[in-house]
């Protein structure tokens, strides 16, 4: 299983080292090449979305092709958010480290030896990076290591239920929810900005908003202006850890998990708000400032 992940997962590994290289492959040529891993992965070894426990897609994932298709997307669309949210140090190397370990605990709990031995691998691996670049920045992660980590994630979602049927497919879903909420809520937002399309990149993330806002004033109050980095990702654990601790205490009942996941969707938006408004003052008193000089 696990060398069969590894030789899937080429095409996402591939295409962000060659962009960490050059800079010059394209965000679409990226999500294409994650998707295409996923597609390969699906067909290679027959694991796919088969039901999600949600009315109406259930009907329509009764037919393979779909499934295939649904699983290939989710697998580039979970790979390209983890690459979204690597933007500070340890932020998306904890998060994964985070998310591993749910579904770790719940491998672990329904006796599923191979699915346990990939997590504790994948923790292991990136617990290594994580000592290098949490909190002073020594290695960064690249695109390389948040397509392939997100890749893997992403697989385990699938895999995970597919396997242990006492699990509902929104394990993955609430697990992840961090990732792919900050993934939508930035589509929404460049879609409503003139000039601006999904692929664009810009300073409206909330790991940017938090940096630039509370995490500047926390460094300020410890004497550790230098800190506001790595501040930042430790506040932005908590979704995560919300996320994570919610999937493994009903991990068999939809209906948790749905409302998990609009736990975690409500503390994403109350916590954006907040920082973006907290971001808008400070820049307004800085624009008075400089005009008064």
């Amino acid at each position: 299983m696990w060398w069969t992940i590894c030789l899937c997962a080429i095409p996402a590994f591939g295409s962000g080292a060659i962009e960490d290289v050059t800079k010059k492959v394209s965000a679409k040529w990226r999500l294409i090449a994650t998707v295409v891993a996923g597609l390969i992965f699906s067909l290679v070894t027959g694991y796919r979305i088969d039901h999600a426990d949600i009315p109406g897609l259930d009907y329509l994932l009764t037919f393979p092709a779909f499934g295939i298709a649904l699983s290939a997307i989710a697998i580039g669309g979970i790979a390209n958010s983890l690459n979204i949210i690597d933007g500070v140090n340890g932020l998306a190397s904890g998060t994964a480290i985070i998310v591993f370990s749910a579904f770790g605990v719940l491998a672990a709990q329904s006796g599923d030896t191979t699915v346990f031995a990939i997590c504790l691998l994948m923790i292991g691996s990136i617990a290594g990076f994580f000592v290098l670049n949490f909190p002073s920045g020594r290695l960064f992660y690249g695109d390389a290591g948040a397509y392939s980590t997100g890749f893997v994630l992403a697989v385990i979602g699938i895999v995970l239920p597919a396997r242990n049927p006492e699990y509902s497919p929104l394990i993955a879903v609430l697990a992840l929810a961090y990732p792919w909420i900050e993934t939508l809520v930035s589509i929404r937002r460049r879609l409503k900005r003139e000039g601006t399309h999904p692929g664009a990149a810009d300073r409206l993330h909330l790991h940017s908003l938090v940096y630039r806002s509370r995490a500047r004033s926390l460094a300020k109050s410890i004497g550790r202006p230098q800190m506001r980095n790595p501040l930042t990702s430790v506040l932005l654990w908590s979704l995560s850890l919300v996320a994570a601790t919610i999937t493994v205490l009903e991990p068999g009942s939809p209906g948790f998990l749905g409302a998990g996941v609009g736990v975690v969707f409500i503390l994403y938006l109350l916590v954006y708000r907040r920082v973006a408004l907290l971001s808008k003052l400070r820049r307004s008193l800085s624009t008075q400032v400089k005009k008064r000089i």
